[in-house]
C-alpha cells in the first residue's frame, strides 16, 4: 500500500514540477510507461508469430513508402 501510495505522489508531484517547466519527472513516468507497453508488444510477438510476421510487412511498408518520397 505504501509503493502505490508513493507512486501516486511521485505522478502528482511530477505534473505540479511540470506546471512550473520541469518536466523531468513526467519523461521519467513516459519512459517507466514506455518500457512496459514494449515489454507487453514483445511478449504478444512471441505469443502469435503471425503477428510478427504482419509487424515486419507494415515496416517495410512504411519504409519504403517514406524513403521513396
Amino acid at each position: 500500500m505504501h509503493i502505490l501510495t508513493l507512486i501516486i505522489i511521485f505522478v502528482i508531484a511530477s505534473i505540479g514540477a511540470a506546471c512550473k517547466g520541469d518536466f523531468s519527472g513526467v519523461a521519467a513516468i513516459g519512459k517507466f510507461v514506455g518500457v512496459i507497453a514494449l515489454l507487453i508488444c514483445v511478449g504478444l510477438l512471441f505469443c502469435y508469430p503471425l503477428l510478427a510476421i504482419i509487424v515486419v510487412a507494415v515496416v517495410a511498408t512504411v519504409v519504403i513508402c517514406s524513403s521513396s518520397k
